[in-house]
């Protein structure tokens, strides 16, 4: 009896020990589990919050979205941008709800912590990715169970895939989307989970109305969220048609469909204000709505019509009723259709050249998905869990059809979201962090099943915990090695920009700080800066020199084949109208010691200015170390590769020792330059630097250089009177090595220089100034160097570069200090062909000065567009504020640099083409294409005098029905099937007679 009491007592207290467990367990999962995630969030921010202490951002795109998120700070959504596409400026579109988001965060965190606008807005992103771990662990949840949401949260932390996006410094719009979107699913599962209205589904409800428009506002690929859900509103009721449960399928269709149909309505009407960017894309996805209530209404009450009794009978009337719908669909929308399902493609020219859309392999696909993602091979981890993952939910789906369970529909919105993105990523390898996001997801379910698994096994409470314990430890190195792996990655980044610029730390190299500065602080505030797109915003960003930019990352994709033509082309095959940009800088960055300059971007320069074909594979540029140079006997030039191993280029260029070298016999297509970097103590630093010989004299390595190649050469000359180097940053890092790189060349830009003048002495013509060499108004006679002066004839060479002289006046001006003290017009009613310059012969009386000029007046470009566009009042676009055939009252704010009288408004025709001799397919190894920008025409609006500043002026105009139709058709008549049109503006121009300083002297 007593040992009886004694083992019912052991037993009680076993019990009791073993409730406690279960007990304690069950407390973690509910109550431990979101702490810890809450922690697991807060170490994410901390990891992505590390290269927040740099003075400018990493990621150039960054730049622009500072500058839009500051207009929104006072604006909600910005309506106008005055820096891309000079000299109109653009209206902003797309995803402007990014800006008022930022914008809104800003205002909170200001109130509570009194953080600045910088100082706010750098940690926007990281504190998006930490909210991303909190909404990654409410949707594991709902998806699945409380440990998969742990384990979501937990490689959301610091898995470098779902990092790239969301650090400090590269604010985009992919983030933003994930984060909202997740809670969008979030507060969808929340409300669709309940089956009676209870706060938690009112609440559900109103959030998903709520945050469904903010998603599709904050990036411009959004339309993928959309078309997740769109694809699952679609699919179940099918799924739960086909397998016979039609009391499944009118739950569902009643609940889902008004919800996500409010959803998309919140979004059409945001798309309004600009707040929501893909209003087209949402009108189509209505309509795609209304077509599958239509087949819901077919499926639920089809049987008064058909037989429905077997699932095949059901799946073919699915079936017919979709090919109608897509025949429907088609007919409706025509071609336009594919444009809704197109993702992104290298379907252009200029897209080939885009490094973020380049397609990736599965290799690629699965060495992102790792947790070392870096490393040279990559584990490839995620991608196996998410495959887990999938396995999972295709399990769980086969058991909850079997049991007829309602909860199915669950599965849908990450197999979607999983399958949508790698399919992306498989197109562009910019859709890398939106699959990483998916993939974690997958994996998260993958590893929740395994607790799950443990939580039903049938032993006793206390193994069951001890299971779960030994698990998590076992996995928990998985989200350890991804942060670890982030955070030493984020450390490195930050180390390695705050060496190439330690005095503005950030992307933006030492020797771009300072020339952009210098343009800031000497330069007209309405200024126009061209170098390649890469950098227009730096340029434009109020944090260097805010000055407009031609082309930038996310516009002006039109003048980047204008551009790209310019820099590598030489001669009249170089020559673009710049003014029509009102270009007024040129920058170049060629820099052998920085992998950030365009030694690496000059084969899209290349390719898109028609300078080599898309089969050309090789390399536009290289750094050759001077020891690897081997000259024999002064006639042939060898380079070192390996180990006894040399290539013969086609010549050397010794620009130290002014000397050319041509090889002879069989050689590799480049041309060596030997150029000469200063070293400390003004010793040479000579470097080789290959060139394709395609581009190895074009007008970017003359200006990139700043160097002439050879006395006489006319196109060079001609270039140097256009282009007058006015500054030179320096790569600062090796310039505290003791070499002076001279990185970065800043040329002032008029389209009329002189490049030469003749003086007629004694009956002979003699020169005495060139572009290169320089020279006075002096002349040699005997061993005397006399001062022209009284009555003399010259002969002046012009270069007009990009654009004729027409009907101009060239004048005589003669200065002491400041003061006139001779003003004579020595030609007039001159014209000068742009391809064709001839010298122009005047007579003119010199008077003794200390300086003289030589001013050419001409019809011209001023003034820049300052503010929004309107049209009949509202905002329009500035490089299209009215179509063809339509009429109105145009109003703008037009900046001045200085008074004029007489101006014309207009508004011009330009017609944006390349022609493609070969045949316009872009895969063919032959294609390449020849880029042409044609002003076609002015539509005048009305004559006025401006002052200085910004001027509000307005004007009736009527835009001719077939103003760029007839000109398109005649490009077509000329080229036929060869010619491609990539865009057409009409944009507002400001026409007066101008005056071009073409020469200053003594």
């Amino acid at each position: 009896m007593v040992k009886t009491r004694v083992k019912e007592k052991k037993k009680k207290a076993d019990s009791q020990k073993r409730f406690e467990l279960s007990k304690l367990y069950l407390y973690f999962r509910e109550y431990g589990i979101p702490l810890l995630v809450l922690l697991l969030a807060y170490v994410g921010y901390k990891i992505r919050a590390i290269t927040s202490e740099y003075k400018t951002f990493l990621d150039p795109d960054t730049f622009f979205h500072y500058e839009m998120y500051r207009r929104a700070i006072t604006e909600w959504v910005p309506k106008y941008y005055a820096y891309a596409e000079p000299p109109m400026g653009i209206k902003p579109t797309g995803y402007l709800g990014l800006y008022t988001m930022q914008a809104l965060f800003y205002k909170i965190a200001h109130a509570l912590t009194g953080l600045s606008e910088f100082d706010a807005f750098k940690v926007w992103s990281p504190f998006v990715g930490a909210m991303m771990v909190i909404a990654t662990y409410l949707v594991g949840k709902k998806l699945h169970s409380s440990w998969a949401g742990f384990w979501g949260a937990a490689l959301m932390m610091g898995f470098y895939g779902a990092i790239t996006k969301t650090y400090s410094g590269n604010n985009r719009g992919e983030g933003p989307f994930v984060m909202f979107f997740l809670f969008t699913v979030y507060s969808l599962l929340l409300y669709l989970d309940e089956k009676r209205w209870n706060w938690k589904k009112v609440t559900g409800l109103a959030f998903f109305i709520i945050l469904s428009p903010i998603y599709m506002g904050v990036w411009n690929g959004s339309s993928l969220g959309v078309m997740i859900l769109l694809a699952t509103g679609v699919i179940v009721p099918i799924l739960f048609f086909l397998v016979g449960k039609r009391d499944m399928l009118k739950r569902f269709a009643l609940e889902y469909y008004p919800a996500f149909g409010a959803s998309l309505i919140a979004g059409i009407i945001l798309g309004r204000s600009g707040f929501v960017g893909i209003k087209n894309f949402l009108t189509f996805s209505v309509e795609v709505l209304v077509a599958s209530t239509l087949l819901v209404l077919l499926m639920l009450y089809g049987d008064k019509f058909f037989d429905v009794s077997k699932w095949t009978y059901r799946l073919g009337m699915v079936l017919g009723s979709g090919v109608i719908g897509f025949l429907a669909f088609y007919a409706y929308l025509g071609k336009a259709l594919f444009k809704f399902l197109k993702a992104a493609t290298r379907s252009t020219p200029l897209y080939q050249t885009v490094a973020e859309l380049q397609g990736v392999s599965w290799k690629d696909i699965v060495h992102t998905l790792s947790l070392k993602p870096g490393t040279s091979t990559g584990d490839g981890a995620i991608f196996v869990l998410s495959l887990l993952g999938l396995t999972v939910l295709g399990w769980r789906f086969y058991i909850e059809v079997k049991e007829g369970r309602y909860e199915t529909y669950k599965h849908f919105i990450p197999l979607f979201h999983y399958l949508g993105t790698l399919y992306l990523f498989k197109q562009a390898v910019r859709f890398s962090f939106q699959a990483s996001v998916a993939a974690i997801i997958l994996a998260a379910i993958a590893l929740g099943e395994a607790f799950v698994y443990v939580e039903r096994m049938k032993d006793t409470p206390t193994i069951k915990t001890l299971y779960a314990v030994a698990l998590l430890l076992l996995l928990l190195p998985m989200p350890y090695v991804a942060a670890s792996y982030s955070h030493t990655n984020q450390i490195a980044m930050m180390r390695a920009y705050k060496t190439i610029n330690p005095k503005m730390p950030g992307s933006v190299p030492e020797a771009w700080s300072d020339a952009l500065l210098w343009l800031r602080n000497n330069s007209n505030p309405y200024s126009t800066v061209l170098s390649w797109w890469d950098y227009g915003y730096w340029e434009e960003s109020s944090l260097l020199s805010q000055r407009r930019a031609v082309s930038d990352g996310g516009h002006g994709y039109d003048r980047r084949y204008i551009i790209a033509k310019f820099f590598s082309h030489e001669g009249n095959n170089g020559e673009v109208d710049l003014e029509a940009w009102g270009d007024d800088y040129v920058i170049t960055f060629l820099d052998p010691f920085d992998r950030q300059s365009d030694f690496g971007k000059f084969n899209a320069i290349a390719y898109l200015g028609g300078a080599i074909t898309h089969g050309e594979g090789y390399g536009m540029f290289g750094y050759v170390p001077y020891g690897n140079i081997v000259i024999q006997n002064n006639k042939t030039v060898y380079i070192k590769i390996g180990n006894n191993q040399y290539i013969k280029p086609k010549m050397m260029i010794d620009l130290i020792r002014n000397r050319v070298i041509k090889n002879e016999g069989q050689t590799a297509p480049y041309v060596l330059y030997i150029y000469p970097y200063i070293a400390t103590g003004n010793q040479f630093y000579p470097v080789g630097i290959l060139a394709y010989e395609k581009i190895a004299f074009c007008n970017y390595v003359k200006l990139a250089f700043g160097k002439s190649f050879a006395p006489g050469d006319v196109d060079t000359e001609k270039l140097f009177a256009n282009f007058k180097l006015v500054y030179t940053g320096y790569n600062g890092y090796i310039k505290r090595q003791g070499i002076f790189d001279p990185s970065v060349r800043v040329y002032k830009f008029t389209p009329f220089g002189v490049y030469r003048i003749d003086a007629l002495v004694n009956g002979t013509w003699k020169e005495v100034y060139n572009s290169i060499s320089g020279g006075k108004l002096r002349v040699k006679i005997g061993n005397e160097t006399v001062a022209l002066r009284g009555q003399q004839k010259l002969r002046i060479y012009i270069s007009a570069f990009g654009r004729d002289v027409k009907n101009g006046k060239l004048i005589f001006e003669a200065y002491n200090g400041t003061k006139l003290v001779k003003k004579e017009v020595i030609a007039d009613d001159l014209n000068i062909d742009h391809l064709a310059e001839k010298p122009v012969e005047v007579e003119v009386t010199i008077p003794p000065a200390q300086k003289y000029r030589l001013v050419l007046i001409q019809e011209g470009p001023v003034g820049v567009t300052n503010g929004p566009v309107y049209v009949n009042g509202k905002i329009a676009n500035p490089s299209m504020p009215l179509t063809p055939g339509e009429s109105g009252t145009i109003k703008l704010t037009e900046a001045f640099e200085k008074d004029y009288k007489d101006v014309k408004f207009t508004l011009r025709g330009v017609v944006y083409y390349y022609v493609a001799p070969n045949g316009v397919d872009i895969y063919r190894p032959n294609f390449y294409l020849e880029p042409h920008m044609d002003v076609i025409g002015y539509i005048p609006i009305k004559e006025l005098s401006v002052k200085a500043g910004n001027n509000v002026i307005s004007g009736k105009v009527s835009v001719p029905k077939d103003f760029f139709e007839s000109y398109v058709e005649s490009l077509k008549k000329k080229y036929g099937n060869k010619v491609v049109i990539v865009r057409k503006r009409l944009e507002p121009i400001f026409l007066t007679q101008k005056e071009y300083v073409i020469w200053e002297g003594s």
